[in-house]
């Protein structure tokens, strides 16, 4: 067939005048041969059974409102947004409408960290259509369609993929995990593969883990020992602490001017074995300093306060007076999730920790607490550090923290790039309710406010559309 087509190209190239030939029977097999030449094939007959019928949906769908304001979202590729629809579609009982399924589902896929809440509105025939796609099978509330990989194999795969594998077994079966983790640590020969394991028990870490990570103590790379001593700090009544409870006792004293070292006591010599054993080795714990901020980072605030027989303000006040507060604080500010009331020692742990260390001891905290530090500690931050801590408190803000960090923002010069442009990241966040009733004191302080203003005129009109319906609509 090839070869009849080239000479019919070459036949029309030269044409019938000069080569001679029939023109009609020269177009019809131009006509033929092209077509089998460059043409489709046929589609194969399915042969597979048609999907069943999808269930009825027995959740409500939301009011046009709400709909044509999940599609707004939709448009905006707005994460923030679309999980605040989320939240108050699941707290009115409703679920996300039919055509708005597929899309929602694409992007649960693509963003794994929008599946929670995408998950909540999907309702019955989201979880039917989730079932039609191996890739959507997070949502279908069932097994995963894709097989596992074996426990047995999971240190064979690729480094970056190991970690997470084996916290995802370990959340379905933490005792068998935990068993093979502590098997494969005794047996294995490469540090990578101690490593990997360690850090695989930051998933369902509790008290049955310390005997594990006490014994990494000992494992000569440096990597691994400072994986399970990171770990053995956040898990609070351990022998690590009792020991580190130990040594602050006998190497600090209380003093007018605060805690100080006891002269002739562990502080004022080198290190023995034992103490080097629960310090990091990359180099972050050496000298006098590095050494008491150990120390500090291995008890909970609640030995202070049983300690100093205080409260968290009275005790933060006292280790900040010191002069060996940076080392406490920057001990301490690792333990703050644990504390009973974290804001003073948030605050006072501010006072010595530089701005990106700030913003990690502010990520360690609960979402309701970190908003109360946010507000407590950010007073002299200039813009771009406020902007970064803000950005890592969940959506959406109380009104009292939105209140707050509004004023904030309004007292503080805007940075050249973002002149007269209101912070998205406050109108985006913040509680909308508040926001609106501001919304002529935003407009006079932001007056280049198009973009960042229609975020809120939508977060608005979200909070519109689920509010109870007027007696004359809801009949």
């Amino acid at each position: 067939m090839k070869a009849d087509w080239s000479k019919t190209v070459q036949d029309l190239l030269i044409g019938t005048t000069r080569g001679g030939g029939d023109p009609t029977a020269l177009l019809a097999d131009c006509a033929a041969l092209g077509v089998a030449a460059f043409g489709a094939t046929l589609p194969q007959e399915a042969t597979t059974d048609p999907l069943p019928l999808a269930p009825p949906e027995s959740a409500a769908l939301p009011r046009p409102a709400a709909r044509a304001v999940l599609e707004a979202i939709m448009s905006l590729d707005d994460e923030v947004l679309l999980t605040e629809w989320c939240a108050l579609a699941k707290a009115n009982g409703v679920v996300a409408e039919h055509r708005m399924l597929p899309a929602m589902l694409a992007l649960g896929t693509a963003r794994p960290g929008l599946r929670s809440a995408v998950v909540e509105v999907l309702g019955t025939r989201g979880r039917w259509l989730a079932n039609t796609r191996p890739g959507w099978s997070w949502a279908s509330g069932a097994a995963p369609l894709v097989d596992e990989v074996p426990l047995e194999e999971i240190l064979d795969l690729p480094s970056a993929q190991r970690v997470r594998a084996l916290r995802r077994k370990r959340k379905t079966d933490p005792a068998q995990v935990g068993a093979f983790i502590a098997r494969e640590f005794e047996e294995s020969r490469r540090s990578a593969d101690r490593q990997v394991l360690i850090s695989a028990l930051e998933t369902g870490l509790g008290p049955q883990d310390e005997a594990l990570l006490e014994a990494a103590l000992d494992d000569k790379a440096a990597a691994v020992h400072d994986e399970a001593l990171r770990l053995l700090r956040n898990l609070g009544r351990t022998r690590l602490a009792a020991r580190a409870a130990h040594r602050l006792r006998h190497g600090l004293r209380l003093t007018g001017d605060g805690l100080d070292v006891r002269p002739d006591e562990l502080w004022t010599g080198p290190p023995d074995a034992a103490e080097l054993r629960d310090l990091m080795r990359d180099g972050s714990e050496k000298g006098v300093a590095g050494r008491i901020r150990a120390a500090a980072a291995s008890v909970p605030p609640s030995y202070w306060t049983s300690t100093l027989k205080a409260d968290d303000a009275k005790a933060a006040d006292i280790l900040r007076r010191g002069p060996w507060a940076g080392a406490l604080l920057r001990g301490v500010a690792d333990q703050l999730a644990a504390a009973k009331d974290p804001r003073p020692w948030a605050v006072a742990a501010a006072e010595t920790l530089t701005g990106m260390e700030q913003l990690e001891m502010l990520a360690a905290l609960p979402a309701a607490v970190a908003e109360q530090a946010v507000v407590a500690v950010s007073k002299g931050w200039h813009y771009d550090l406020l902007d970064h801590a803000c950005a890592q408190l969940p959506a959406p803000w109380s009104a009292e923290t939105t209140r707050a960090l509004l004023h904030r923002y309004a007292a503080l010069p805007d940075p050249r790039w973002r002149s007269g442009r209101p912070p998205a990241v406050l109108l985006a966040r913040g509680d909308a309710d508040l926001l609106g009733a501001s919304w002529e004191a935003l407009t006079r302080r932001w007056p280049e406010n198009s973009l960042e203003l229609e975020v809120l005129r939508l977060r608005i009109r979200l909070r519109e559309s689920f509010a109870p319906a007027p007696p004359q609509e809801a009949q």
